[in-house]
């Protein structure tokens, strides 16, 4: 994602997400199980935390790192 209102607009919409992790690992599923409260006021460069791999996982990711999943 490029600009927060799309972010918002995603999660609001309930559009299915993934992380697109850096360093990914084979076997995770990288499609976001949640993520927290967004506002229109978080900068691209504050980390969005999120939980991934069916609830099993959570990392801290910029906004540039989360993709709609296709």
């Amino acid at each position: 994602m490029k600009h927060i209102q799309e972010l918002i607009t995603a999660v609001e919409y309930q559009k299915p997400l993934i992380w697109n992790d850096p360093e990914p690992i084979k076997e995770n599923d990288y499609t976001i199980s949640w993520i927290e409260e967004i506002t229109s006021d978080i900068d691209k460069l504050d980390p969005i935390l999120i939980q991934y791999n069916n609830g099993q996982s959570e990392a801290q990711v910029f906004l540039h790192e989360i993709l709609l999943k296709k």
